[in-house]
């Protein structure tokens, strides 16, 4: 008998080789279709290609030398956080699609090659540029149009084109908008157009004109798509990645990935162009208001100015006045002073309250219109204005992707609010300030007036129009200095953003599909998968495989393993006593003798669970074997509903007379037994099959024969009923000493054999042994050493 060691749940390596040895042809068939899965994915693949270009992004100076040393005052952010922003704004839907609307991919062209791949199905399809098909297509802006479906273009002979689609499903759009207007089922159509003229259709509305220079012969097709701006936006916001070269660094990478070299460059290439001229638009906007406000306040003291001087000249031409005394003289210097500090006060007073009033109005609203900080000379009102800006741009930045409720949003909100508060409470605390500087001055021009009023009504008078006429001008002259200031600024006014590198392709080839990537994916998938279906059919598989499988269902000793044989096998008599099968069974026997403990255990019962598992197989053989080893044996055939000894045996299957005939009383004993070729074996087949086979095996004849026969030979060997099926098997149970449950390889349920062992472990069948039947050893790792191992000797 065969030692079993415990089952153990490591992984065998030798063993999982072994199975994927077996199944070779499925390697090579898996390796074959992978390498054409993956010449076929390259030869239809379009090749796509990485494009990059890049940017500085500096420190938003300007050309006035006053701008720059503002802006360096109020720089208190993070590099990081500036360089997010840059980043959100190069790839909001807003840049993405303005950018677009300059570009004129609307149309994309296709081109369908002559090949055999595109005989059945067109599979290997390549986008082409504008200028890469014999024809250029417009499409009418105002009309709704077809999208979603490829639409072919066939140059005629006579310079017209044919125009048709055809498709199951497409989609009627707005194409600026995207808007969709209904959907479209069957779309069928068919026109033939000239160069130049308009085709409208419910679904279309193009001009068509042929590309100049493109050569009017080509054997391959082509097509066209119309893409809506929405859509197409959304592609392109997708493919393009936007990311600092090093960490803090203010230079942008751009790259994006397509397989139109001309499209993807020009479209990286007009986006930093867009990008930076709308910095330039929007710092050009702000110096244009500032100059608007000045110009504004200018043209209010100039009527002041000229009607000053007017009544100055006046006055000297009827009083005769032309000097002063020097008293008057100090009185009216320190008038005028006086008088320039409270017009001073006074502007910015305006300056103040204006502002206030602005921000109070819009207190509750989340963001408000650039203000300007220009005529304001206070540090702390100059530096909220440009941080509230700052926070406002920010938040309309984050606006394009994101809804109120953001948390981003929403913490931008709450900061301009506490700003504005701030800049509010600032503003209002210098326009109580500036009311108690003017009354101040009110006060000190008062003594100073009351002085003047002693000296001659014409000194006073003339010194009240000088005063008036010098603090006018003073102002002007204040006003147009900041507003020359500020033309300075807009003049040299310039971006921070500049282009580094223009849009190029990188690498020396296309970045996919990379061919010895697909071959080495083909290699694995061709490994993989056959590896995964063993590996999966040897754990979904619920049949016996070997003696590893019966130890973990059940503990019955096993006797042996039966190799596989060929159909000349089943004749008994034509055996070599040195085959495979004969010495299988003479292992068997050695070991069923040993076990035996001499010759107590006589008569031996084959059995199995459902039919087809070789229990007769078995039965005849292990019998032949016991009587060539010298022993007088008889073999009792007592499955009667599918009797299958006489073909082994080579005796008649139709004999009148056997065992049914003999307990049913119809026969005699030795009418009912045959003699066989092989010396010591006799056999007592079915006979006729009966149709009571239950009460004959439980009628008492049967024990008498049994009886009888022990006395006249050395083994019993009966042939019993599949044990899953019938219930003669419980029948002869009480007569039998030793019982064989035959087992068959990739055969046998392990459920089957499960419930054999619940009999064994009840002890209600008792000295039970196993045999593995048709054993093919080449393909069990088990017994591979089997393969030759009955060669030995011969």
């Amino acid at each position: 008998m065969e030692n079993r060691s415990a089952f153990s749940e490591e992984i065998d390596l030798h063993e999982l080789f072994f199975k994927l040895r077996r199944r070779w042809p499925w390697f090579v068939g898996c390796l074959l279709l992978a390498g054409l899965g993956a010449w076929l994915y390259l030869a239809v693949k379009s090749p796509v290609y990485d494009y990059q270009s890049t940017m500085l992004i500096g420190d938003q100076s300007t050309g006035s030398k006053q701008t720059q040393e503002l802006l360096q005052l109020l720089d208190n952010k993070q590099k990081g956080v500036k360089i997010e922003d840059e980043v959100g704004l190069l790839t909001s839907a807003d840049m993405v699609r303005r950018t677009l609307e300059q570009l004129p991919f609307g149309v994309s062209y296709y081109a369908v090659p002559d090949s055999w791949l595109n005989s059945v199905r067109k599979l290997k399809v390549r986008e082409r540029a504008v200028g890469g098909v014999p024809f250029q297509v417009q499409a009418l802006a105002d009309k709704p149009q077809l999208t979603g479906v490829p639409i072919y273009v066939e140059s005629l002979a006579d310079g017209r084109f044919r125009v048709h689609a055809e498709a199951d499903k497409g989609e009627l759009r707005q194409l600026f908008s995207g808007e969709l207007v209904r959907e479209v089922e069957d779309v069928q159509f068919d026109q033939t157009i000239g160069a130049g003229d308009t085709l409208r259709t419910p679904l279309l509305s193009v001009v068509i004109n042929p590309e100049p220079g493109y050569p009017a012969t080509g054997s391959e097709q082509y097509f066209f798509r119309l893409n809506d701006m929405s859509s197409l936006t959304a592609d392109y916001q997708q493919r393009l990645k936007v990311q600092p070269t090093e960490h803090e660094s203010r230079i942008l990478l751009l790259s994006i990935r397509g397989s139109v070299p001309e499209k993807e460059q020009r479209f990286l290439n007009t986006l930093m162009t867009t990008y930076v001229q709308d910095d330039l638009n929007q710092k050009n906007e702000t110096g244009r208001k500032t100059i608007a406000f000045l110009d504004n306040e200018i043209g209010k003291l100039s009527n002041s100015r000229s009607r000053s001087t007017a009544n100055l000249s006046s006055f000297r031409a009827s009083r005769n006045v032309v000097d002063v005394g020097v008293q008057s003289g100090v009185d009216i210097q320190q008038q005028a002073q006086l008088g320039t500090m409270r017009a001073r006060v006074a502007t910015d007073q305006k300056f103040y309250e204006s502002m206030l009033s602005y921000l109070r109005q819009h207190r509750g609203k989340s963001q408000v219109a650039t203000l300007s900080s220009a005529g304001i000379s206070d540090p702390t009102v100059t530096h909220l204005v440009e941080q509230l800006t700052d926070l406002n741009n920010k938040r309309a930045v984050l606006a394009v992707n994101a809804s109120d409720i953001n948390p981003q949003v929403v913490a931008l909100d709450e900061e301009i609010s506490t700003t504005k508060e701030q800049l509010i409470q600032t503003l209002a605390s210098l326009t109580r300030t500036s009311e108690i500087a003017l009354r101040d001055l009110d006060q000190q021009l008062s003594a100073v007036r009351s002085q003047l009023s002693s000296t001659p009504e014409n000194e006073r008078q003339l010194n009240s129009l000088q005063t008036t006429s010098e603090s006018t001008e003073k102002n002007y002259s204040f006003l147009v200095q900041k507003r020359n200031e500020a033309a300075i600024a807009l003049a040299t006014n310039t971006t921070d953003k500049k282009i580094v590198d223009p849009a190029r392709q990188t690498g020396l080839g296309p970045a996919a599909p990379k061919p010895p990537l697909v071959a080495l994916l083909a290699l694995l998938a061709g490994l993989a998968i056959p590896t995964g279906l063993v590996l999966l059919i040897d754990k979904t598989n619920r049949r016996v495989q070997g003696k590893e499988d019966l130890a973990r269902i059940t503990d019955i000793p096993l006797l042996g393993v039966i190799p596989h044989g060929t159909s000349k096998d089943r004749r008994v008599q034509t055996q070599d006593p040195r085959s495979p099968i004969v010495e299988a069974f003479r292992s068997i026997r050695v070991n069923l003798q040993y076990l035996s403990a001499g010759l107590d255990k006589r008569v031996i019962g084959v059995t199995s669970s459902v039919p087809g598992e070789g229990k007769t197989f078995c039965s005849v053989h292990l019998a032949a074997e016991l009587a060539r080893s010298g022993r007088r044996v008889i073999l009792l055939e007592c499955d009667m509903r599918r009797p299958a000894v006489a073909p082994y045996l080579g005796i008649d299957a139709r004999a009148p007379q056997g065992l049914s005939t003999y307990l049913s009383g119809e026969s005699t004993l030795e009418e009912a037994r045959i003699v066989t070729d092989i010396p010591n074996l006799d056999v007592l087949a079915c006979g006729p099959i009966p149709h009571n086979p239950t009460e004959l095996l439980e009628s008492k004849r049967l024990v008498d024969l049994i009886t009888l026969l022990k006395e006249e030979y050395d083994y019993l060997m009966v042939d019993i009923p599949p044990m899953g099926y019938v219930s003669e098997f419980f029948v002869l149970l009480q007569h039998l000493d030793a019982n064989l449950y035959v087992v068959r390889q990739n055969y046998t349920d392990r459920e089957m054999v499960g419930q054999i062992d619940e009999l064994y472990r009840d002890q209600k069948v008792k000295q039970l042994y196993t045999v593995i039947n048709d054993v093919h050893f080449a393909n069990t790792y088990e017994y591979r050493y089997k393969t030759k191992a009955y060669n030995y000797g011969s």
